[in-house]
């Protein structure tokens, strides 16, 4: 990456791989749908709530939380993808809750403005997360919470897709194995969040999700299962800001 920052290298990829993520992230799923409905669940989502998706992507959060009633800035390096996502907003009806942004998170300056900060996916692609997190810490109300959902890297799955899938690099995802559930607990800490918390989301296998009220039962029983939850597919980290 000589001559570039990490920040060009994460624009170029994300441009250059749209029609690529699109496959991977872009369509819907029962899969997908159960796990933004247990993430709005875990961060304790309300309509009327101003909310900060960063990372924002193609809408896997950003969709669901304006669903929900609430107003969305969405934060996103790539201006090709937020596009894509500004005409899928459009084409929802919900355009007028919606706010884009084009940027990096590395450059966040939002002030006290956010009753929630979401990402998914996300803290995989940041190079220096702890000052990114202070800034997150910075642009939350007093009480206000942040949820972070990012893969799991105890399970092993992860590395035969980033192998594997023309979306995915090993350059680009390279900080995914960091991002273990302690680690992150420890990035929340040191950034002043209070009640942090970790757990796990995607023990029941994606092709499973059809099943509907049966995969959600079989989730919420393999949560409670040490042994089995740490290799679910994202892990989640939350903390919350001080009033």
């Amino acid at each position: 990456m000589k001559g570039r920052t990490w920040q060009d290298f994460q624009r170029r990829h994300f441009d250059e791989g749209l029609p690529a993520y699109e496959g991977l992230y872009g369509g819907d799923s029962p899969f997908h749908r159960a796990m933004a409905r247990r993430v709005l669940a875990h961060a304790g989502v309300r309509a009327g709530m101003e909310v900060l998706d960063v990372g924002c992507g193609l809408g896997r959060l950003t969709l669901p939380l304006l669903a929900a009633g609430c107003r969305v800035t969405g934060l996103d390096i790539s201006g090709p993808t937020l596009s894509r996502l500004r005409a899928r907003v459009g084409d929802a009806g919900m355009a007028d809750r919606f706010a884009p942004i084009e940027g990096s998170v590395e450059s966040l300056d939002l002030r006290g403005r956010f009753d929630l900060v979401t990402g998914r996916g996300v803290m995989h692609h940041i190079k220096e997360p702890a000052a990114v997190l202070r800034r997150v810490h910075r642009a939350l109300k007093p009480d206000g919470r942040a949820v972070f959902v990012d893969p799991n890297p105890l399970q092993p799955a992860w590395g035969l897709l980033v192998l594997l899938h023309p979306a995915l690099s090993i350059k680009a995802e390279r900080y995914l194995w960091r991002g273990t559930p302690s680690a992150l607990r420890k990035l929340l800490l040191a950034a002043g969040f209070g009640r942090v918390a970790v757990c796990f989301m995607g023990m029941v296998p994606p092709p499973l999700w059809g099943a509907g009220a049966a995969a959600d039962s079989a989730e919420d029983v393999l949560e409670k299962l040490p042994a089995i939850r740490c290799l679910g597919l994202y892990v989640v980290v939350s903390g919350c800001r001080s009033g």
